[in-house]
């Protein structure tokens, strides 16, 4: 069995574009990998990252004005795969929520609780926080999406603060520290005793040569068979997904021919799709998402 541990903030846009390539490596390599994450807290402190000239200034300027920079950062980023980003008013720092830690923080208390739903809580705090651009780094933002997850929130709330749900995020950037990682996201690949730590985004390609090299071809990709009751199951699976995320889990040309599949779930009301802010750029079947449901949103 090969393992995969992924090294990453919630808050990353790098790792949220990186969706597809693990949807096709679920699809591709079923039964032969494991899926591990581990937080490595990019954001520990925002006065790192922000202009130091505008520092001198005020720390509220210099936050201001590192806000928009961000933004663009993220903006830049969906030409990775595709996934949608469109960020407007960005509001995830102030001089009050400095740090990206609770996110971190949040996805060690979820895994704590309910284990089998930390995978749907990271990706819905991803969700929430480039998608809807909410400032979830507002402990209430957190516990709204804990709850979007089936999590009572005041139970997330209590077990947020505990100091073992702390250590456990501790562990996490010790073994961080330890393999050295200089960049996020980072993988850990281990299979048979052998192991390779790559830094930086893979893409599906250069994550299915790296398994080939690793494994030494023990371990091959079999492309899976499109059905609609497949792309049913792969959306029950992850409650919520995107059409790029399908197409690329079942290795399709064009995010256009998954919709012979999806339009007779839609239409018999078994999905929901999710419109998100289209800004032009692309059509508006990949400013979409789809769901058993409509995700709890406040606007």
């Amino acid at each position: 069995m090969l393992k995969i541990t992924t090294f990453t903030d919630p808050m990353m846009g790098l790792s949220y574009e990186s969706e597809p390539f693990f949807r096709k490596l679920e699809t591709h390599f079923a039964g032969h990998i494991e899926f591990h994450t581990v937080m490595a807290g990019l954001v520990r402190n925002v006065y790192e990252f922000v202009n130091p000239a505008d520092l001198a200034i005020s720390e509220a300027m210099a936050i201001e004005r590192y806000l928009p920079h961000l933004a663009a950062i993220y903006n830049a980023e969906q030409s990775i795969s595709g996934m949608p980003i469109s960020m407007e008013n960005l509001d995830l720092f102030s001089t009050d929520r400095t740090s990206s830690i609770p996110l971190n923080l949040a996805y060690k208390t979820v895994q704590q609780l309910a284990p089998e739903k930390a995978d749907e809580f990271l990706y819905r705090l991803r969700f929430a926080t480039i998608v809807e651009v909410r400032p979830t780094t507002k402990l209430n933002e957190l516990a709204r999406v804990a709850g979007q997850v089936g999590i009572n929130e005041q139970t997330f709330l209590n077990a947020y603060h505990l100091d073992d749900v702390k250590a456990s995020l501790t562990e996490d950037f010790q073994r961080f520290q330890q393999l050295g990682i200089r960049g996020l996201p980072a993988y850990l690949l281990e299979y048979q005793g052998k192991r390779v730590v790559v830094n930086g985004v893979l893409d599906d390609r250069q994550f299915f040569t790296l398994i080939a090299q690793l494994t030494q071809n023990n371990i091959s990709p079999q492309k899976p068979e499109i059905s609609q009751s497949a792309v049913k199951n792969l959306i029950e699976k992850h409650k919520l997904i995107s059409p790029i995320e399908i197409q690329y889990a079942f290795g399709l040309a064009n995010v256009n021919n998954i919709m012979p599949y999806l339009n007779p779930l839609l239409m018999n009301g078994e999905i929901k799709r999710i419109e998100v802010q289209d800004r032009g750029k692309l059509s508006s079947l990949n400013y979409s998402f789809f769901s058993l449901y409509e995700p709890y949103r406040i606007l």
